[in-house]
């Protein structure tokens, strides 16, 4: 026989905590023999975008540590030393979480930060009477019911996890996060599998530990050995009851961070409602075209408008245009150290970065439309922005070049030449399984349509002299240059494994 004891917290979240066989998903349940667990209903105020938040936490899950399904969430934990599982999924008006082990005092503290990290004490009708009265808001409000602030179960892990994603790929970021946990966080026996896995670092063990496992910049060690030292020794709080412009200043202090970083902290890491990073490129581009948009009047839910824009940029660079048969194209020009550049884009991709003075007929494209909001163009500008700040080392950017399919091939084999290295022809003839093609493999080179992005201006000739290109040999020799310059500039480690 089965004993249950109901409990009704004060906000109204119910709760069962008993012994009995856990109902998860299969695998889950078929590694539970007889766990102590707590099944709570926490609910909210509709309407609630559970598939939105929980998109979010898809992309920023933790390796080894979180897990994201399609329905669900979930992570292991400590809590008052003692080792524990959860697992969140979607109810009505509630959100249902299961907690190994179902012991009160665990159970209370599991509750506080799911109603933190998943924003549960919102009230949306607050939110829309704030945008009611700046009309585009309302609009995206409307559009996007019941959007909330992704949290964070732990306030230091995810300022880490911001400081070593800050101007990176979210793949490169997932791999950085990983290597931190590996190397750096505590090994344990997992309460529910019972093999041996890992925790997220303390702040005392990064205040010591030299992080040549992470490969990452010096500079972005060094970032998280000052933040890991500042929260350990107090100086920086990342308690909720606190003054946000307090805490933002704060952030402001500790090397490697900045504007962005300190709202995007604040916003995410202790549920800063007012928190706006005005310095994101999106954000900027959204304000410049909406010049009405007076974000003084929703303070203090700022943060909240800062969703609803990211939100809106998501869902215009996600819609595609798959059965167009003459493929619309959009581009924009920006200036660089290397010259202009000119973007062009499709719906839903890059299709070429060509240069102010290379030759009309080098690469064929239906003739494009100015659109300097593009998103995806928006994207390409902000990240070759960063590269020649010598702030990224790749780039993330969703791609369709036009070309055959040899010559897709030796532009993906392009893309596999390392920052601050070069190859001949005859390199990525051999690298494609065919020496006999190391003139096609040139040729296809040259008909590269996404300049610095596939870079190929990494390819030399076999004696070392730099061959044609189409912006110019003095753009080529410029780029060789800075990348060498950027490379030298970067801790050696963070190339060892490419």
């Amino acid at each position: 026989m089965t004993l249950v004891y109901p409990d009704v917290s004060k906000n109204g979240d119910v709760s069962i905590i008993g012994r009995r066989r856990s109902a998860m998903n299969r695998r889950t349940s078929a590694k539970i023999k007889d766990q102590k667990y707590a099944d709570l209903d926490l609910p909210y105020r509709p309407p609630y975008d559970w598939e939105s938040i929980l998109s979010f936490y898809q992309s920023h899950s933790i390796t080894g540590i979180e897990r994201v399904s399609a329905d669900s969430f979930e992570r292991r934990f400590r809590i008052n030393n003692k080792l524990g599982f959860l697992r969140v999924r979607a109810g009505k008006n509630c959100l249902r979480i299961q907690v190994v082990p179902g012991e009160p005092g665990i159970v209370a503290e599991v509750k506080k930060r799911v109603r933190k990290m998943f924003d549960l004490d919102c009230d949306p009708r607050v939110i829309a009477a704030s945008f009611a009265r700046t009309p585009f808001l309302a609009k995206l409000c409307a559009r996007f019911p019941g959007l909330r602030l992704p949290g964070a179960w732990d306030p230091f892990e995810t300022a880490i996890c911001a400081i070593l994603g800050q101007l990176v790929s979210a793949g490169h970021r997932a791999a950085l996060i990983d290597q931190l946990v590996q190397n750096y966080g505590k090994e344990i026996v997992d309460p529910i599998s019972g093999e041996k896995a890992r925790l997220f670092p303390a702040p005392l063990v990064l205040v010591n530990a030299e992080l040549s496992a992470v490969k990452t910049t010096q500079a972005r060690r060094e970032a998280i050995r000052d933040f890991s030292r500042r929260v350990s020794s107090g100086a920086l709080s990342l308690a909720d009851q606190q003054e946000p412009a307090a805490l933002r200043k704060a952030l402001l202090n500790t090397k490697g961070i900045g504007l962005w970083s300190s709202e995007y902290i604040s916003l995410r890491a202790v549920g800063d409602t007012d928190a706006f990073p005005r310095t994101d490129l999106i954000l900027k581009r959204a304000l410049a075209l909406h010049p009405e948009l007076d974000l003084t009047g929703v303070k203090p839910w700022r943060s909240y408008a800062a969703m609803y824009l990211w939100k809106a940029f998501a869902q215009t660079l996600s819609k595609t245009n798959k059965g167009a048969a003459n493929m619309s194209l959009y581009y924009k020009e920006i200036a660089s150290p290397v010259g202009k550049l000119k973007l062009i884009a499709s719906t839903h991709a890059l299709v070429a970065v060509l240069w102010e003075r290379e030759r009309p007929d080098r690469v064929k494209l239906h003739t494009p439309v100015l659109a300097p909001e593009h998103p995806i163009l928006i994207e390409t500008e902000r990240q070759l922005t960063e590269y020649f700040a010598g702030a990224r080392t790749e780039f993330d950017l969703p791609l369709a070049p036009s070309g055959s399919e040899f010559q897709k091939k030796v532009w993906l084999a392009l893309r596999k030449i390392p920052l601050g290295q070069t190859r001949s022809y005859l390199d990525l003839a051999k690298a494609l399984g065919s020496t006999a093609a190391a003139r096609a493999v040139g040729l296809a080179n040259g008909k590269n349509p996404l300049s610095i992005i596939v870079p190929c201006h990494r390819v030399i000739g076999s004696d070392g002299s730099l061959t044609g290109f189409a912006g110019g040999i003095e753009a080529k020799a410029a780029l060789l240059a800075f990348e060498a310059k950027l490379l030298h500039a970067l801790a050696p480690t963070r190339y060892e494994k490419l």
